[in-house]
């Protein structure tokens, strides 16, 4: 778990220090003012105006760690056997059809994704 942390971390500060260099400390400030507190502060005015950084970190993180299975092979011992470490074994061993069916399933997942984004743009446009 932690070898998987330490690679999706660079991943997850890039984004989202992009996404808070994008907000306006002025936001910030005028909530401070009137005498908000600093878990109000952050709880109610900056993860709100970052909510997509930290998705976009999460999925990132998620996707780095998904991909990884060298990582995953060194880091499972043999009662512990994760979703990447099946794929890789039957893809190694033999033909199973539930790789087949996870990849279909994935490759679904994707495809809902991007129609459902798709949707989003094109109501976003009427």
């Amino acid at each position: 778990m932690i070898s998987h942390a330490v690679m999706a971390v660079p991943y997850a500060v890039v984004a989202l220090l992009v996404t808070l260099s994008q907000v306006d400390r002025r936001i910030e400030l005028a909530v401070r003012n009137p005498g908000a507190s600093i878990w109000q502060t952050t709880f109610w005015v900056v993860l709100p105006n970052i909510r997509f950084g930290v998705l976009t970190a999460a999925f990132l993180s998620f996707v780095r760690s998904w991909e990884e299975i060298a990582v995953t092979l060194f880091v499972t011992s043999v009662k512990i056997v994760t979703l990447p470490r099946m794929i890789w074994a039957g893809l190694r061993d033999n033909v199973d059809p539930v790789i087949a069916a996870i990849s279909v399933a994935l490759i679904l997942l994707t495809l809902l994704g991007m129609v459902a984004k798709l949707i989003v743009s094109l109501r976003a446009k009427a």
